[in-house]
């Protein structure tokens, strides 16, 4: 079973945390108010009382009425004197310590009570004491009497009662406790608030959710292969997880990166501050260390505010590897399927020619199909010796017969073993992109008969790759911009203008240059320049 505490909301804590430091706060200040208070005032009682008795001990009139015994006389006087002080009482005593004069008139004649007369009366002192007398618990302040001779004849007790004390405290105290009832209520608003606000920093979570959800995201982030790392606008690390450490080669874990900037990892920065900020990034190639990695980028906002980024990022090579099994799975796809349809029509038109008993015409066709494909095949074989190059050439051959172009391998074509900081996938990216591009401008343009020329060779100390087709063309307002990402011709622009930007990543990692340009009388030409002697220096 929980107890009672366990079922308060952290809010309900929060406030009664600062409510109950705010009232123990109070409360020792009031206490200490009162001490202080209570000290002051019995010190300047206290002086006063004693420079009142002084005063009166050193009047001639009160010796002499003292020394003839007029009491009466005396009695008046000290009423008089009763009147205009702010004293409780004032008593005179004999140097026997009997009262000669008194507030209370049946008390004359009767010895003081209090038992504080003797360093007056004996040794001849002026003191103040705290004592309770026949009035009362007070201070008095005591001073003898001398004569003319400095003889001691009685003493003077002037005294404060404490219920005076009470008064002069209640006056000094009623503003403060009226303060202090205002700044209680402020606080318990303020303490009801400061708690609401917490609580919405808090995403109206409980501590116990924010530990779970914490729990819960560095799991996240460890089970996930790619690196994420998140910063703020300046760069200063926010997140990071262990495969981007890993493969940033960052051995530091996130108490110590949250006070360092990426820049002091990251060389080449430039997709993490890229304009325009807010915009995201996707699928972008950046070299970092001798890599080339895969990076996506998605901007934190904050209501509207841009505060932030997470970085996604992957070895350039995983991706390729993967792209390549799927890029052979489609290609094998894509051939079968052509075949299928393409001996489907040959073996209808067979069929026709023998129940026609046209025989020498189906010997004729079956030598001409197999002539056709063979020489395709044979002229692969001999002048491409890579694999992954030679089953896309045979794939889009395919491909281009089905989609009634001509795709037409010009006779220098040769390619050896790539020499080149491109690799064998990247190189069928970059070929089947410009051969996927003239098959779609052909088939926006029905004029004539459609052809696509295409070179490879890398018979010079450049690879060269050149696709020739005889479609409309690139209009003169994109050609400068067909590099961009998400620029093209097509009218559905939504999933399309990447082949391109792509083919221009890969030649310029490469340290080759593309050159396009219109051809003659139509059409388009693109022409691939990528050194292929850097792995020999």
């Amino acid at each position: 079973m929980y107890s009672s505490s366990s079922k308060l909301t952290f809010r309900l804590k929060i406030f009664l945390l600062l409510f109950g430091l705010v009232i123990l706060q109070m409360s020792v200040m009031v206490w200490h108010f009162d001490s202080t208070l209570y000290k002051s005032i019995k010190h300047q009682v206290g002086t006063r009382a004693l420079i009142q008795a002084k005063e009166i001990a050193s009047g001639p009139a009160l010796v002499e009425q003292i020394q003839n015994n007029d009491l009466s006389t005396l009695q008046a006087s000290i009423d008089r004197l009763s009147k205009i002080s702010d004293a409780s009482f004032i008593v005179i005593g004999d140097k026997n310590g009997i009262r000669l004069a008194h507030p209370v008139k049946e008390r004359i004649g009767l010895p003081m009570e209090g038992g504080d007369n003797a360093g007056a009366l004996e040794n001849g002192e002026s003191y103040t004491s705290l004592r309770e007398g026949s009035l009362g618990y007070g201070i008095r302040g005591k001073s003898p009497i001398y004569d003319n001779n400095h003889n001691i004849i009685g003493v003077v007790s002037v005294g404060y009662l404490l219920n005076r004390f009470d008064q002069w405290i209640e006056v000094y105290m009623t503003p403060l406790l009226i303060e202090i009832l205002s700044v209680f209520i402020l606080t318990l608003f303020a303490a009801w608030g400061f708690s609401r606000h917490i609580q919405n920093k808090m995403n109206n979570m409980e501590p116990e959710e924010i530990a779970l959800a914490l729990n819960l995201q560095k799991s996240i982030l460890s089970s996930v292969y790619e690196g994420l790392i998140a910063i703020d606008r300046r760069g200063y690390f926010l997140n990071i997880n262990h495969s981007a450490r890993q493969l940033l080669g960052i051995e530091q874990d996130i108490t110590y990166l949250k006070s360092r900037n990426i820049i002091e990892f990251v060389e080449n920065s430039e997709i993490f501050f890229r304009d325009p900020l807010a915009d995201n990034i996707k699928d972008e190639m950046f070299l970092f260390k001798e890599q080339y990695l895969i990076a996506n980028r998605v901007a934190i906002f904050k209501q509207k505010e841009l505060i932030g980024w997470v970085i996604s990022f992957r070895e350039k090579s995983d991706i390729e590897a993967l792209t390549n099994e799927l890029s052979q799975v489609q290609q094998h796809t894509d051939t079968l399927r052509v075949l299928r349809h393409e001996f489907s029509n040959r073996l209808a038109t067979i069929s026709g020619l023998i129940q026609m008993q046209r025989f020498d015409e189906v010997q004729q066709l079956i030598s001409q199909e197999n002539t056709s494909k063979q020489k395709l095949l044979d002229f692969i074989h001999q002048q491409i010796h890579l694999p992954q190059v030679a089953g896309l050439l045979l794939g889009k051959s395919l491909r281009a017969k089905e989609l009634n172009i001509s795709l037409i391998l010009d006779p220098t074509c040769q390619l050896s073993p790539l020499n080149s900081l491109l690799n064998e996938t990247e190189l069928c990216a970059i070929m089947g992109n410009l051969i996927d591009n003239a098959f779609d401008a052909i088939q926006r343009s029905r004029e004539g008969k459609a052809i696509v020329n295409v070179l490879i060779t890398d018979a010079g100390e450049d690879l060269v790759i050149e696709v020739t087709d005889n479609g409309p063309g690139i209009a003169p307002d994109l050609i400068d911009d067909i590099w961009t990402k998400g620029v093209t011709n097509k009218a559905d622009n939504q999933n399309h203008g990447i082949g391109l930007y792509l083919v221009h990543r890969y030649v310029t990692h490469a340290n080759g240059f593309v050159i396009v340009d219109n051809a003659e009388p139509q059409g388009c030409i693109f022409s691939v320049f990528i050194p292929n002697n850097c792995k020999g220096k």
